[in-house]
């Protein structure tokens, strides 16, 4: 199946699936959504697929939400995009690799965040952006402080830090770094080591790690979180300003 926004290409037991915006460095929006729910859907029902790697085309992996699709919100968390690409890939049955090349930063750190192992370019960036923009970085308030630490965790989510690959590394975000050029073979040797080990086996490893990392008191906070952030002033005025290519000027409201 052709994609708008992403390409999918099998080989060997194992799916790569590219998020191919590049000129918008590959920014989340309604539509590329729509294709990585689409493609993981596919890719789960089909038994050919053992392992997924996700990566980005060009410069990034993702530097987050599209600001131009956050500036068309009308009014609360009814208008705005939805989650069920973050859902399916929390519930993916099979092993998902992030190949990380280039900035994971916002909706992009968080898509690396609910795969299963993160292999990063020297180049990658990593950040929680989220309330730069007004926003809620509405996956890592709550996976983030199980892979790094509650106070790391509140350092990046409330400082909104860009931190390097090997930062990354250092806290525990990321599994490995390697050179620019070795990433993708990285990521098909870590796939390959995995389909070493028996699929049965690695559905409920995979389905018992993430038992308890979404209950349901931190999905209604969760929700609550992106109404109060998706209907407010103060994300309009960012993607105000970043198309004026301006500070933000944020209210509290």
């Amino acid at each position: 199946m052709k994609y708008e926004t992403i390409l999918v290409e099998k080989k060997e037991h194992i799916a790569i699936l590219t998020l191919n915006r590049p000129e918008k460095l590959n920014a989340v929006n309604p539509q590329l959504k729509k294709d990585v729910y689409q493609a993981l859907k596919e890719l789960e029902s089909d038994a050919d697929v053992r392992v997924v790697i996700m990566t980005g085309a060009g410069r990034a992996f993702s530097v987050g939400g599209d600001m131009e699709a956050i500036g068309s919100i009308d009014s609360g968390i009814e208008g705005a995009i939805g989650f069920e690409e973050e859902e399916k890939l929390l519930n993916f049955d099979k092993p998902v690799i992030a190949a990380i090349n280039g900035y994971a930063l916002g909706d992009g750190f968080q898509h690396a965040l609910l795969c299963d192992i993160i292999i990063a370019s020297e180049k990658a960036i990593f950040g929680c952006i989220g309330a730069r923009i007004g926003a809620l970085c509405h996956v890592a308030v709550w996976a983030l402080a199980g892979v790094v630490g509650r106070n790391r965790a509140a350092e990046l989510l409330l400082a909104c830090d860009q931190i390097s690959a090997e930062e990354a590394y250092r806290i525990g975000l990321v599994n490995k770094v390697v050179p620019h050029h070795e990433l993708m073979p990285a990521a098909l040797e870590m796939a390959k080591k995995i389909m070493k080990s028996a699929p049965l086996s690695i559905k409920y490893t995979k389905r018992m790690l993430r038992m308890g990392l979404f209950a349901a008191d931190v999905k209604s906070s969760m929700q609550e979180g992106l109404s109060a952030t998706f209907g407010s002033e103060d994300i309009k005025e960012a993607a105000k300003a970043f198309m004026e290519k301006r500070e933000p000027e944020f209210r509290g409201r």
